[in-house]
C-alpha cells in the first residue's frame, strides 16, 4: 500500500474548492465526498451519502482506495482550515461528538434498546413526534443535548465465508428512518474485540459530518468486547435477565470497564429474575476494586433496569449518560482517555498497515505463502516464521 503522509494548507482547500479542482492526491469523487462531508451548505441528504461513501471508502481492503482514505483522513484532521465552515455540531458539544458503546451478550436486545435510547435522545421521532415529556428533562440537558446521532452497528463476520449479514439495522426501523440519524452497520471482517478494525476512523467520520452522539454497538461476543472501550468515552453494558454466570468475569473482562450497567428485558414474567440480576450486578460493583491505571475519578458505576419492550428506563439511562460526561469532562478523564485511545489506535493501525502490505507485496505474499507451508510441514514455529516475515518485510523497505 503506498505512504501518505502530508498536511494541507488553507490556501490549498480554497483553491479547490475556488477552482473546483481536486485536492492534492484526492481524486475527483473523493474531493467531491470530503466537500460535501465537510460544507455546512451541503444538504442534510447530501451530507448523508457523503459520509456513507466515505465509510465505504475507509473498510475497503483496495490498495487505491486505502490511499484515499488515509489522505481523507488527513484532510479532515487540517479541515479546521477549511474557508467554506465545516458542518457545526451543537454548541454543546465543542470538544467533538460524544462516543457510547453499547456491549453485551447475544439476545440481550442491544438493537432494540439503542432504538429507543436514540429516540428519546433526539426527543422526537422519525414522524416529528415528540419522544420525551418535559417532565423527563434533565439538568445536564444545558450542557449536552445532541441535535444529531450516529449509529455504527458492527455485525459479526464468518470465520469461514467472511460474509456477514448486516441486519442489526432491521432492529431499529423507526430510528432509521429519522432524518437526524445516521445508521451504518459493518461486518467485523473476524476481528476480534467485538468491533472492527475502522471504527475509530468512522467515528471521525461521523463527528466531520456534525454528528453530536456517535453510538457503537457490538457484535455481542462476550469477553473479547473490551476493546470497545479503545473507541469510546463511555462504555455501557447491557445484560438480559439471568446473566449471573457474567459475573465469573468480573474481576477480568468487559464487567470491569463498564462504566454503566443496564439490566433490560425487566418486563412481564421477566421481572423478577430482572431485579435479582440487577441486585446480583450492584453487589458484584461495589467490591470491584480499581488499578492505577483507572481515570473515572468521582464516578460510580450505576446498575439500571431498563426494558425495550415498553420503553422504561431509557430516560434514566439517558440522564446517567450526561451526568457521566459531566463528571469526566470537569475531572480530566475524558481528554485523558482520548489520548490514550490515540496512542492505542496507532498500534493498531500499524499492525493493520503491515498486515495489507504483505497480502498486497507479491514477493512478501510469496514469503507468507512459502512460511505457511514450512508451518504446515512442522519445519518452524510460528514465532519464528513471524521473525523471518517481518525480516523479509523491513527488507524491501
Amino acid at each position: 500500500m503506498p505512504e501518505v503522509s502530508r498536511h494541507f494548507t488553507s490556501s490549498q482547500f480554497i483553491a479547490s474548492k475556488e477552482q473546483n479542482t481536486t485536492l492534492g492526491g484526492l481524486t475527483a469523487r473523493t474531493t467531491g465526498i470530503l466537500r460535501t462531508l465537510l460544507d455546512s451548505g451541503s444538504s442534510r441528504q447530501a451530507r448523508r451519502l457523503a459520509l456513507s461513501r466515505a465509510v465505504t471508502l475507509i473498510e475497503s481492503t483496495e490498495a487505491r482506495r486505502k490511499e484515499q482514505a488515509s489522505i481523507m483522513l488527513q484532510a479532515i484532521s487540517d479541515a479546521s482550515l477549511v474557508d467554506c465552515p465545516p458542518v457545526e455540531s451543537s454548541p454543546s458539544s465543542a470538544s467533538g461528538a460524544f462516543r457510547v458503546g453499547f456491549a453485551g451478550p447475544p439476545g440481550a436486545g442491544k438493537s432494540s434498546f439503542i432504538e429507543k435510547f436514540g429516540l428519546h435522545v433526539l426527543g422526537v421521532d422519525a414522524d416529528g413526534k415528540p419522544t420525551r415529556s418535559l417532565a423527563s428533562e434533565s439538568p445536564y440537558m444545558a450542557s449536552f443535548s445532541p441535535s444529531t446521532m450516529a449509529v455504527l452497528s458492527i455485525d459479526p463476520s464468518s470465520s469461514y465465508s467472511g460474509g456477514s449479514i448486516l441486519g442489526d439495522k432491521t432492529r431499529m426501523p423507526e430510528l432509521s428512518r429519522h432524518p437526524d440519524c445516521f445508521i451504518r452497520p459493518s461486518p467485523t471482517s473476524t476481528n476480534l474485540g467485538g468491533i472492527n478494525a475502522y471504527t475509530n476512523d468512522v467515528i471521525q467520520l461521523c463527528q466531520a459530518g456534525g454528528y453530536d452522539l456517535v453510538v457503537v454497538e457490538t457484535v455481542g461476543v462476550g469477553q473479547s468486547e473490551v476493546e470497545v472501550d479503545k473507541a469510546v468515552d463511555m462504555l455501557i453494558l447491557l445484560v438480559p435477565p439471568g446473566g449471573g454466570d457474567e459475573l465469573q468475569g468480573v474481576k477480568k473482562g468487559i464487567v470491569e470497564v463498564a462504566d454503566m450497567l443496564i439490566v433490560n428485558k425487566a418486563d412481564g414474567a421477566l421481572l423478577t429474575t430482572a431485579r435479582h440480576t440487577c441486585a446480583d450486578y450492584r453487589g458484584a460493583v461495589k467490591w470491584q476494586g480499581r488499578g492505577k491505571s483507572d481515570i473515572r475519578e468521582g464516578w460510580k458505576v450505576p446498575v439500571l433496569m431498563v426494558s425495550a419492550k415498553e420503553n422504561t428506563g431509557v430516560d434514566k439511562v439517558w440522564e446517567q449518560v450526561m451526568k457521566f460526561k459531566e463528571v469526566q469532562s470537569k475531572n480530566g478523564g475524558l481528554e485523558e482517555k482520548r489520548r490514550r485511545q490515540g496512542k492505542y489506535w496507532m498500534w493498531k493501525q500499524v499492525q493493520e498497515i503491515i498486515r495489507l502490505k504483505t497480502e498486497s507485496d507479491d514477493k512478501l505474499k510469496e514469503k507468507a505463502n512459502t512460511l505457511d507451508r514450512a508451518l504446515m510441514e512442522g519445519k518452524v514455529t510460528p514465532r519464528l516464521a513471524a521473525l523471518q516475515l517481518m525480516e523479509a518485510f523491513f527488507d524491501k523497505r
